[in-house]
């Protein structure tokens, strides 16, 4: 094993201790550029201030140019930190995590998520966590995919909360037993077509689950003849509703409840 010896560690640390101080000035910079869209456009609410579209297209760059052994997740962590951080000096806002199965997993995906600065609230039910948000605008909710109720329901009102994200966002071998979480919130101004649309819908009949799969979605959460679907955002009604008169049922209800970004697969590359 080749000796390092005192004067290229004195090196390297002298080279560490330049790059943190690197990254602690552009910190300072970008909180300055805040300041100056803060003075320009004022204090915002949290729906002109969450831009999900423009923050998945950044994750994907940071993806596409990551390399070396810094896990990538642990890159993600720090991004999303420095996000929530700086979109909270524009629009202050608390996350209120509904119930799950597991709790703690819950409250870990919203710390990953959203950093330590920001006050979490619990709800014990989705269709409370949906009245909390309903009531406030400065707040989001975390909605675990819990069968029950039709608590998504709730989402159907026009000028109401919506579902903009789903997380975790990067898919990786070690995460794949995390549980989905949504991330509803206040409308937003941000104008970005979703990679997927969620909607709440209404069938009498046959096999919804088989139309679901050859038409590229996924059957979220059902209760009864109510559900929630994934389904591609190019998708139409009328397209949605001829597939599911073929497995022998009829859309009797549609409404879109949100959409979000389609997660990077980073352990397949997709």
């Amino acid at each position: 094993m080749e000796t390092i010896g005192t004067d290229d560690l004195t090196r390297i640390r002298n080279r560490i201790d330049a790059l943190d101080a690197d990254i602690h000035r552009l910190l300072i910079e970008r909180s300055a550029i805040i300041d100056e869209l803060i003075r320009i456009k004022g204090t915002s609410a949290p729906g002109a201030a969450f831009r999900p579209g423009r923050e998945a297209d950044m994750m994907r760059r940071i993806v596409m140019r990551h390399e070396g052994r810094l896990p990538l997740t642990s890159v993600e962590h720090i991004w999303r930190e420095i996000i929530t951080v700086f979109t909270a000096m524009q629009a202050p806002f608390s996350v209120i995590a509904g119930p799950s199965d597991d709790p703690l997993a819950m409250r870990d995906m919203v710390r990953f998520y959203f950093g330590f600065s920001v006050a979490i609230d619990t709800a014990d039910t989705p269709e409370a966590a949906l009245e909390m948000l309903a009531s406030r605008e400065n707040r989001l909710a975390a909605l675990s995919l819990q069968a029950g109720t039709p608590w998504w329901r709730m989402l159907e009102v026009d000028s109401g909360p919506k579902i903009f994200a789903r997380f975790p966002f990067l898919l990786s071998p070690d995460r794949r037993d995390l549980p989905p979480v949504y991330i509803a919130g206040p409308p937003l101004a941000d104008q970005s077509e979703p990679d997927i649309c969620l909607y709440s819908l209404t069938v009498d009949g046959g096999s919804l689950g088989a139309a679901m799969e050859r038409f590229g979605g996924a059957v979220v959460l059902r209760d009864g003849d109510a559900a929630l679907v994934e389904l591609p955002a190019a998708s139409t009604a009328e397209e949605l509703a001829e597939e599911i008169e073929r497995a022998g049922g009829k859309l009797t209800a549609l409404k879109c409840v949100g959409g979000f970004a389609e997660p990077i697969d980073i352990f397949s590359g997709d």
